[in-house]
């Protein structure tokens, strides 16, 4: 398509006609008929020879265009500016049909919108550049940032993670790269003092020039997260007392022996059992007894430290784990418990009874860093306090 100076009309070849359709084809075009008002005076505006000179691609824009059968063609345009003749420019346009491409994105954004996820395509270059090409307005709902954003500012995905979760972010999204093998990777941002939990996972595709591009959704997993929570709570927790339980504390100490083994990091244990608990059971029947076990848990829990990790080994037998505690120290801690709970008959459903406990106090060290070593020396001092005639704390010292 060209404007004619001398006529001032739009003319158009054979390719131009083929868009409109056989019923259209040979007549005299008229754009009214053709095009919207807006595409018209901006095409026009371009074309216009009067205009001042212009560089030669004048960039490309879309407009519409009324095809064969009534149907709309979307059309990207170029407009451009010939070499002068006799001090006279020619302006001329082209145009490429792309009603299907842009049907295939619309589909595509509008399927992307409607997923229960932030749909994205990322792409990383050689030299460490990185931008989104694409990213779906889900972003507003779930991090309450507009997805324009990321578009014009790439790390802003990641500086809304979590920093404790960032690193293996990070190391996931290399170890996709390098070994080019599906990425997936659990997370938390904050935004507006606002935590949540998400789930990215994507397919990486190695681009003819070295780049890397991640086509993938990243959803909201809050509701899983809570639930993992709740079960991991409902698992480590002693169905009677509400204290850990013996398989929490397990694996608790078990992280103190690495802990230890790693960085000479000192801790302890404090293994306690409650004296003649099998005589209050006889006397008082087991459902009493339980009300025994609940409230030495109660009293135990309000007495130890913030750092410290209490539980139920089971039966009467209960654990204190004391990190960056030597055994005098947990001694210390010991003994207040002990005290608190001889220095008054307990009161448990109307008929007061008089507690007391033994207990072995260990530490972790090079002679015993494993956990079972721990806690069996514990135990064997626990035996001994018991030997002595109970009410008392044996220790290493």
């Amino acid at each position: 398509m060209r404007w004619d100076a001398t006529t001032e009309k739009v003319l158009v070849n054979e390719a131009f006609h083929g868009l409109l359709g056989p019923s259209k084809r040979g007549t005299e075009i008229n754009l009214s008929e053709l095009m919207t008002p807006q595409d018209i005076a901006r095409l026009l505006e371009k074309l216009d020879p009067k205009r001042p000179p212009m560089a030669h691609d004048h960039g490309t824009f879309l407009c519409r265009l009324i095809g064969s059968d009534e149907q709309i063609l979307w059309l990207e345009t170029t407009v451009c500016e010939s070499s002068a003749k006799e001090g006279i420019s020619c302006r001329y346009a082209t145009f490429k049909d792309v009603t299907d491409r842009l049907t295939k994105e619309l589909f595509f954004e509008n399927f992307a919108d409607s997923l229960p996820g932030i749909v994205f395509s990322y792409t990383v270059y050689p030299d460490s550049s990185h931008y989104f090409s694409y990213i779906s307005i889900k972003t507003k709902e779930f991090f309450g940032i507009e997805n324009r954003e990321f578009l014009a500012n790439p790390d802003l995905a990641f500086d809304i993670i979590e920093p404790e979760d960032l690193p293996f972010v990070r190391e996931s999204l290399a170890e996709s790269k390098r070994t080019m093998t599906h990425w997936k990777a659990e997370y938390r941002t904050t935004v507006k003092g606002k935590t949540r939990w998400f789930e990215g996972t994507a397919i990486p595709k190695l681009q003819p020039n070295g780049s890397v591009t991640w086509n993938g959704i990243t959803i909201a997993i809050d509701d899983r997260k809570n639930l993992e929570l709740e079960l991991k709570e409902v698992a480590s927790k002693d169905y009677l007392t509400g204290v850990f339980n013996r398989r929490y504390l397990s694996e608790f100490l078990r992280d103190q022996s690495e802990r230890f083994d790693r960085y000479q990091e000192r801790s302890s244990v404090i293994l306690i059992d409650i004296d003649n608990f099998k005589a209050i059971n006889d006397e008082h029947g087991h459902d009493f007894g339980d009300l025994v076990l609940r409230q030495f848990s109660d009293l135990v829990s309000k007495n130890v430290r913030k750092v410290d990790t209490f539980g139920r080994m089971g039966g009467e037998e209960f654990l204190i784990i004391l990190p960056n505690t030597g055994v005098q120290s947990a001694l210390e801690v010991g003994k207040k418990i002990l005290r608190k709970t001889r220095s008054k008959l307990q009161t448990i459903d109307g008929i007061d009874v008089a507690l007391t406990f033994s207990a072995g106090i260990s530490e972790f060290s090079a002679v015993q860093s494993s956990a079972n070593k721990v806690l069996k020396h514990a135990d064997q001092l626990l035996y001994e306090a018991k030997s002595e005639g109970r009410n008392g704390i044996k220790t290493d010292g």
